[in-house]
């Protein structure tokens, strides 16, 4: 397993390298660290299941607001609620654009997939320059509590991941806030971080 500060300026470029090539990557949050894989990879989701011990649905990472309406169904109403809102402790519930490009275990009922912007330097930067759909899932085994110090992650993963963005400890935290946007009103699906709206 490889390991970089988050603030390593190559720290971004290693990311997308290990994502890209199929690999299970640890990085940290506005809430949680995150587990994720690339989105469009079957056989990488597949790894991150057995992993987990769940079969989702997964959620999924874009970097801006403006990413969201390249993935997801985003109506005009609720493309200004989200630039509002996000980068923030939210995940919002859309119907995605190609649903036939996503690993089955990222769609969710009702065909929905859950999209977060984390408010995080890293995950800002990451995405400043490139696009795409990284699963973003808490790292823990299904039924434990969510790991929030990398040196623990090390410790119970080790070489079951393929590189650890290392964050330092992150705060307690109850996960995002999740919102199912597609009707009208919103409904609040978990409440968690992010205030309600």
């Amino acid at each position: 397993m490889n390991r970089i500060d988050a603030f390593d300026p190559a720290a971004s470029a290693l990311f997308w390298q290990t994502v890209r090539s199929g690999g299970l990557v640890v990085y940290p949050t506005d809430t949680l660290y995150g587990l994720g894989t690339d989105a469009e990879n079957g056989a990488a989701v597949e790894r991150l299941t057995k992993l987990k011990g769940r079969t989702g649905p997964f959620s999924v990472m874009v970097g801006h607001p403006e990413q969201l309406a390249e993935y997801g169904l985003v109506s005009p109403d609720n493309a200004v609620k989200f630039a509002a809102m996000l980068p923030g402790p939210y995940t919002i519930l859309l119907q995605p654009q190609k649903p036939e490009r996503l690993a089955p275990q990222v769609i969710g009922p009702g065909g929905m997939v859950g999209f977060r912007i984390p408010a995080h330097q890293f995950i800002q930067e990451a995405f400043l320059f490139t696009t795409g759909l990284v699963i973003t899932t808490s790292v823990n085994y299904t039924g434990q509590p969510p790991l929030q110090d990398p040196d623990i992650i090390r410790d119970q993963f080790g070489e079951q991941l393929d590189l650890l963005v290392d964050g330092g400890v992150l705060s307690p935290s109850r996960g995002s806030t999740v919102y199912d946007t597609t009707t009208i009103p919103w409904q609040v699906v978990r409440k968690g971080d992010g205030k309600l709206i």
